[in-house]
């Protein structure tokens, strides 16, 4: 599952999306769902609870990859 997948699974507008995880502009999340930007740690694992653990953090961020990493998860 990908951000803009889960996006539509949840019938929220990009505007929805954006303030659901925490930020002001849906030009972001455009930006994150197209790849042309990464996700900041917070972002990331609010992105991961909203999914309800389908989209990891681990996979949208490199600084929460390596942490898990450390920590053996």
């Amino acid at each position: 599952m990908n951000i803009q997948e889960l996006r539509a699974e949840l019938g929220m507008s990009l505007g929805d999306f954006a303030r659901a995880i925490g930020l002001s502009s849906k030009g972001y999340v455009s930006e994150l769902e197209r790849g042309a930007v990464s996700c900041s740690v917070a972002t990331a694992l609010a992105i991961e609870k909203l999914s309800e653990g389908r989209i990891p953090a681990r996979s949208l961020n490199d600084d929460v990859a390596l942490v898990e990493e450390a920590r053996g998860q």
